[in-house]
């Protein structure tokens, strides 16, 4: 099981999310798009990825007017699996709260801490092989759990051929087969309603250009004028007349 935590959700949903920082508090480069990148491999390879109910009610809180919109994509897309927060998951929970939380610490400033605990420990029970998750405290509570935690800084940059369109993150529905690229300017399609010109094979021959058409090997080549080989093919050809007329 693989697990998304609510600042990749955003960063994959939200028209305009904020900018991810590194480990360091420094701005990631193309952070939209690795993620996107991250999410097209994982469709290649038929992964589903598990969101924590709790990162999912992150989630929702910043989508504003467009709540019921992520809530059909994360519930009715099948790439997501959205995992509650059950008794297997309490259980794991409120043992990473009896090792990190000390007696002196008021319950009153572990809001965020508590949602925290509780998308590792679903991730925990649900056996997860890795969680992303662009949160520093997610990263050492899943630690302590021994939990691989990736984050946006460590996702590479996608490569992207310099003939390739360029497609931004946001202008694909999750789910959706991305368009294919890489086609040469000549087969790519034109305005709507045309096709390309597709120039047959015997076209191609047709269109050879005499300077560029190559010259077939010549077996016997005809003898030189003036040389040897012509004198005794004008002497023969007279002698041949001669007899003709003598008959």
């Amino acid at each position: 099981m693989i697990i998304f935590d609510s600042s990749f959700l955003v960063v994959l949903l939200h028209p305009s999310p904020p900018p991810a920082k590194d480990r360091e508090d420094k701005p990631v480069t193309q952070f939209r798009e690795r993620v996107a990148n991250l999410v097209a491999k994982m469709d290649v390879l038929n992964d589903v990825i598990g969101v924590p109910a709790p990162a999912m009610a992150e989630v929702l809180v910043r989508a504003g007017n467009g709540r019921a919109q992520y809530v059909s994509v994360l519930s009715n897309t099948w790439k997501f699996q959205i995992l509650p927060f059950d008794s297997r998951s309490a259980i794991e929970a409120s043992e990473l709260i009896a090792k990190v939380k000390s007696n002196k610490e008021p319950w009153a400033t572990w809001a965020k801490v508590k949602f925290d605990i509780q998308i590792v420990s679903i991730a925990k029970a649900e056996s997860a092989s890795v969680i992303y998750a662009d949160d520093k405290d997610i990263e050492n509570f899943a630690k302590r759990l021994k939990i691989p935690v990736i984050r946006i800084c460590d996702l590479p940059v996608p490569i992207v051929p310099a003939e390739e369109a360029t497609v931004e993150p946001d202008s694909t529905p999750i789910g959706a087969q991305p368009m294919l690229t890489g086609l040469t300017p000549e087969e790519q399609p034109t305005k709507a309603g045309t096709n390309p010109k597709v120039e047959l094979p015997h076209e191609k021959e047709k269109n050879v250009q005499p300077s560029d058409a190559p010259t077939p090997p010549i077996e016997n080549p005809p003898a030189v004028q003036g040389s040897d080989g012509g004198r005794a093919q004008g002497e023969a050809a007279g002698e041949a007349s001669q007899e003709n007329g003598e008959k």
